[in-house]
C-alpha cells in the first residue's frame, strides 16, 4: 500500500507534486497554534476566559479567510496567494512572542488565523486547475495526505520542543512556513488567473440559477459531515476517558487507527475509485460516515471503537476528495476557485459549531449523544441527497456528464482548459 501510494504521489505532474512537498512542509509547521493555550497560561498574565478568547479568534479569523478568499483567487495566482499567506503567518509568528495586551493578541491571533488559512482555498484552486476532472479525487486524496501527514508531524515535534523552550515553538513553525513560502515562489505554477466576465460576476458561485442551487445543495448536505469530523479531534478523548470511563490509552488507539488507516489506504482507494461516479462515491460516504459516528455513540467497548473507527475513516477517507471533486465539478471554471473557497468556509463552520454541539448535548447519563445525533443527521443528509439526485437543479450529474467516444463533452472539454488557466 504505502509503495503505491508513493507511486502515485510520484506519478502526479509537477505542479502536484511541488503543491504536495509545500502543503506537507507548511502543515509540519504547524506547532505553535496546539500549544497557544498553555503557553499563554505559562505567561501569569491573563484569565483563562481571556485566553479562551484570544484562542478562538483564531477560527474567526480562518473563516474570513474562507469567506475572502475569492476575491484574491479570482485575480492572482494560487500560488501568490499561498505565498503572501505564508509570509504574513511567518511574520506574526515572529512577533506574537513580544506583544501583550488582551487586544494585541486578539487582532495578532486574528490575523494569524486569517493568513493560515487562506492557504487552504488557494491549495484547492491548485488541485483543481493543476488535475483533469478525472484525475481530481486521486489529485485531492494526495492533497490530504500531505495535510494529514503535516498535521501529525507538526505537534508531535512541537510537544517535544516546548518540553525545552516553548517559544522556540514560534520561530520553527514560521522556519517551515516561510521555507513552504520559497519553494512555491521558486517552483510554483505561474498560470494567469481567470478574469470574470461582468456577467459571471452577477451570481455568486454560478452564472446560472440552476448552477447556483446545485452548489448550495451540496454546501448543505455536506455541513453534517463536517460537524461530525470536526468531533474526535475536540471531543474524542473527553468521551472515552471521561464519558465512557475507559482507559486514556484508548483514545491514542483510535487516533492511531484512523491516522494509519488515512495514510495507507486513502490514496490508493480513491485511485481504485476514481472512475467511479461522484453520486455513488458521495453516498457510500455519506453512508459509512453516517453508520460509524452514530455506532461509536452506542458503543463502549474499547474494541469495538477500534473497529468502528475504521468506519468513518472509511467514510472519511472517501467522501472528502468526493465533495472536493464534485464542487469543481459543477463549478463553471470562471467561479471554481470561488467555490471551493466557499467550501472551506463551510468546513471551518462544521468546526466551530462541534464544540458548541457537544456541549449541549453531551449528559452524564448519554456521554455518546453528540456522536450518535451527529451521525444520524449524516444519515438524513444521505437521505436527502439521494432526493437531490433526481431533479437537475440540485444535482450535476457527472453521469450526464459523460459522452460516447468521439463525441464532444462540452463541460468536461470547457473545464479542461483550466489547467493552465486557473
Amino acid at each position: 500500500m504505502i509503495l503505491g501510494t508513493l507511486r502515485t504521489i510520484a506519478g502526479l505532474n509537477r505542479d502536484l507534486r511541488t503543491l504536495f512537498v509545500t502543503t506537507l512542509l507548511f502543515r509540519s509547521g504547524t506547532m505553535a497554534f496546539p500549544f497557544l493555550a498553555v503557553y499563554l497560561l505559562g505567561q501569569d498574565r491573563y484569565r483563562p476566559a481571556e485566553i479562551g478568547l484570544i484562542v478562538g479568534v483564531f477560527g474567526v479569523g480562518a473563516l474570513l479567510a474562507d469567506l475572502s478568499a475569492s476575491l484574491f483567487l479570482g485575480r492572482v495566482r494560487p500560488s501568490l496567494v499561498m505565498v503572501a499567506g505564508s509570509v504574513v503567518y511567518a511574520l506574526v509568528l515572529v512577533v506574537l512572542p513580544l506583544l501583550s495586551g488582551l487586544v494585541v493578541l486578539v487582532g495578532a491571533t486574528l490575523l494569524w488565523g486569517m493568513a493560515y488559512e487562506v492557504y487552504t482555498p488557494a491549495a484547492y484552486a491548485q488541485v483543481v486547475a493543476s488535475s483533469p476532472p478525472s484525475e481530481r479525487k486521486v489529485a485531492f486524496s494526495c492533497h490530504r495526505l500531505a495535510i494529514n501527514l503535516g498535521m501529525g508531524i507538526g505537534p508531535a515535534i512541537g510537544g517535544l520542543l516546548f518540553a525545552v523552550a516553548p517559544v522556540a515553538l514560534f520561530y520553527i513553525n514560521a522556519a517551515c512556513v516561510l521555507a513552504a513560502a520559497v519553494i512555491l515562489w521558486l517552483y510554483g505554477p505561474s498560470a494567469t488567473p481567470l478574469q470574470h466576465s461582468a456577467a459571471e460576476r452577477v451570481r455568486l458561485v454560478s452564472p446560472t440559477p440552476r448552477g447556483e442551487l446545485q452548489f448550495w445543495t451540496i454546501f448543505s448536505l455536506a455541513i453534517p459531515v463536517h460537524v461530525a469530523y470536526a468531533l474526535p479531534p475536540i471531543l474524542l478523548s473527553a468521551y472515552i476517558i471521561e464519558g465512557l470511563g475507559l482507559p486514556a490509552y484508548w483514545a491514542s488507539v483510535v487516533f492511531v487507527v484512523n491516522a494509519a488507516a488515512i495514510v495507507l489506504f486513502e490514496v490508493p482507494l480513491n485511485k481504485a475509485m476514481a472512475s467511479m461516479s461522484h453520486a455513488r462515491s458521495l453516498l457510500i460516504g455519506f453512508g459509512l460516515a453516517g453508520a460509524g459516528f452514530a455506532l461509536m455513540g452506542v458503543t463502549a467497548h474499547g474494541v469495538l471503537l477500534a473497529l468502528i473507527t475504521l468506519v468513518w475513516t472509511a467514510g472519511e477517507m472517501i467522501v472528502f476528495p468526493s465533495l472536493l471533486s464534485y464542487v469543481s465539478h459543477l463549478s463553471d471554471r470562471s467561479v471554481a476557485n470561488r467555490n471551493v473557497g466557499l467550501y472551506s468556509a463551510g468546513a471551518n463552520i462544521g468546526f466551530i459549531a462541534a464544540p458548541q454541539i457537544g456541549l449541549v448535548l453531551t449528559s452524564d447519563d448519554s456521554p455518546g449523544t453528540p456522536w450518535l445525533v451527529t451521525g444520524l443527521a449524516v444519515g438524513a443528509a444521505f437521505a436527502l441527497m439521494l432526493g437531490s439526485r433526481l431533479s437537475e437543479w440540485t444535482w450535476h450529474s457527472d453521469e450526464r456528464q459523460e459522452t460516447a467516444p468521439g463525441q464532444p463533452a462540452p463541460a468536461a472539454s470547457h473545464r479542461s482548459s483550466e489547467n493552465n488557466q486557473v
